[in-house]
């Protein structure tokens, strides 16, 4: 080296090769003063065991290097090393070196991993033979930070499950020894009901809390071997492997699904949980395709079928089929083919007249939804709604029903169909009722064409006003606030629609067609009947009498008190520009 000493620079040179004319310095001892001052632990001994040196942090690391006091562990130790080292290395002439990290951990003990660097030299005119030189410095800290680290990247917080990517590996590694040593894989989706509404009117925290319970439960009502991880909000996976055939994953299935159903107290707040079930089973296809993709296959197929368990009224268990993809993949095209609906024109609207019972004269109309579909033809709303729904698609075709169905009452009001207080009912989802931005949008298109509040009238069903979400109801408030009316859609085919009416509240009361005095009710039926329009007469609502088909139904509903009627006998759908507004009997 060949310092250039400065005012503020201690001198330190460039670093050259030494050469013979290097000055003349003891190497060896500043070396050994260098290694003994050094945390890492050193030895060096011969080849033929002799310890030939070892610096303090070596004795300390291996006793038997140089203390007596526990020779037997410190042997072992230094052994242990040695054998990590490969054969040849030790015999060939050449030596060489070998790094790697050897774990001293004891079980039960604390980590004790170090990273080993060892060197060996053959010198047959050594007394020793050569040396071999071990260098070992203790990466426990880092072992530790690695392992934390990795637990944080593989785990659920909320919950310490394993989360969907360490899932998804795990299960493409089942698939993996399913092929070499046999057996099917089988994988449960289990998704946690209506865990938003809990979210929603309960809070965040008890929703994290039950979710931690639902892990609790799960993991006691699993298999030992089987492997539970969360993989989504409100869904838990279990991984099953060895599973001989799809009837043992079901009874697998069931079990869970009974172990999770039930009433349970969080914060001295009483939740009734219920769970769907989706099963998939390793097939063929599976089987035969590379693990990591046949991994997250076998979690869709689990998806498709809880998506099954769900829709056939949620709390059940569906194994996966081919029946149902086939069914998975026309949802799936039907919600791509939504969007590009929307945009091409192809969604149409139809309005089915609403009938004072009394006048016989139309105070509303109802839009309806179609779709003329480029290769199926006309499509009713039925059929592709729920998509939308699933899928999200429904917000912006919402909000185009909502505007054609405002356009077309001001063109009827100014070209005289109509009278000045005609209504237009229209049906909103979920998603457009916690929209925040819904209620300024209805407010926008009502001063826009021109209608009082009361002339739209927003249809909502049981199941979208279900379970209090805070999001909805606020608009509900908010939108009755202003003077739009609320009509409940379908009133009578769920069990929470009469605590709807007064913990919710709406405007109008839309009996469903089966409630509503059909073809061969009894004198019950009417008494009924006429009881719920009292209590809604009584809430200030009207009553709107669906699906009227024959004229014995419409003279009971009349003498029911029903205020206004709507079906095919009256008046059916029709395109804006055909409206009927006597009804057709």
């Amino acid at each position: 080296m060949t310092p250039e000493h400065t005012a503020t620079d201690p001198g330190i040179g460039r670093l050259r090769p030494p050469t013979d004319r290097s000055p003349a310095v003891d190497v060896l001892s500043k070396l050994r003063e260098l290694i003994a001052a050094d945390e890492a632990a050193t030895v060096i001994i011969g080849i033929d065991g002799t310890v030939i040196d070892a610096n303090p942090a070596g004795v300390a690391l291996f006793p038997a290097s140089g203390d007596a006091s526990a020779p037997d562990d410190g042997h072992q130790r230094l052994r242990n090393v040695i054998e990590q080292v490969p054969q040849q290395l030790l015999v060939d002439p050449e030596g060489g070196v070998w790094r790697g990290e050897i774990d001293f951990s004891l079980p039960g003990g604390p980590t004790a991993v170090h990273a080993a660097t060892v060197l060996v030299r053959h010198d047959a005119a050594s007394p020793t033979g050569g040396f071999i030189a071990v260098l070992c410095r203790d990466v426990s800290d880092e072992h530790e930070r690695a392992a934390t680290l990795l637990h944080l990247l593989e785990h659920d917080p909320t919950t310490g499950l394993l989360n969907r990517p360490a899932a998804l590996e795990r299960t493409a590694a089942a698939l993996r020894q399913a092929s070499a040593d046999g057996g099917e894989v089988a994988v449960l989706l289990i998704d946690v009901d209506r865990l938003r509404d809990v979210n929603d009117a309960l809070g965040h925290d008890i929703g994290d809390r039950l979710l931690a319970s639902t892990a609790k439960r799960l993991a006691t009502a699993v298999r030992p071997d089987d492997l539970v991880a969360r993989v989504g909000g409100d869904e838990f996976l279990v991984l099953c492997r060895k599973v001989t055939d799809g009837a043992v994953a079901m009874e697998l299935a069931d079990r869970v699904r009974r172990a999770l159903t039930g009433r349970l107290t969080i914060r001295h707040l009483e939740l009734d949980v219920s769970v769907s079930v989706g099963v998939s089973i390793s097939d063929t296809d599976i089987r035969t395709s590379n693990p990591d993709d046949g991994a997250v296959q076998l979690l869709s197929h689990a998806d498709t079928a809880v998506h099954a368990a769900k829709q056939a009224g949620r709390a059940r268990t569906a194994m996966f089929t081919n029946q149902l993809r086939s069914k998975a993949r026309v949802r799936t095209e039907l919600a791509a083919a939504l969007s590009k609906a929307l945009r091409d024109g192809e969604l149409a609207i139809d309005y089915q007249p609403i009938f004072s019972a009394v006048s016989e004269r139309a105070e509303a109309a109802e839009a309806l939804l179609r779709w003329n579909h480029p290769t199926r033809g006309r499509i009713g709303a039925a059929e592709f709604v729920p998509v939308a729904e699933e899928t999200g698609v429904i917000v912006p075709i919402g909000d185009w029903v909502l505007e054609q169905a405002c356009a077309a009452t001001r063109t009827w009001i100014d070209s005289g169909v109509v009278g000045p207080r005609f209504a237009v009912h229209v049906n909103v989802s979920r998603l457009q009722l916690a929209n925040p931005a819904f209620v300024n949008r209805v407010v926008d298109l009502l001063r826009e064409y021109r209608l009082r509040p009361r002339q739209i009238v927003l249809e909502a069903r049981e199941a979208t006003l279900l379970g209090e979400a805070a999001e909805v109801i606020r608009s509900v408030r908010a939108l009755r606030r202003v003077g739009v009316r609320v009509a409940l859609d379908n009133f009578g085919t769920g069990s929470n629609a009469l605590s709807l009416l007064t913990d919710v509240g709406a405007d109008v009361l839309k009996l469903d067609g089966s409630l509503a005095l059909p073809s061969g009710a009894s004198d019950a039926d009417t008494r009924v009947v006429r009881a719920l329009v009292l209590l809604a007469h009584a809430l200030n609502m009207e009553v709107v009498a669906e699906r009227v088909t024959g004229l014995e139904q419409l003279r009971r509903l009349r003498a029911a008190g029903c205020d206004l009627v709507q079906g095919h006998l009256v008046g059916k759908p029709c395109p804006p520009d055909a409206l009927i507004v006597h009804m057709e009997l």
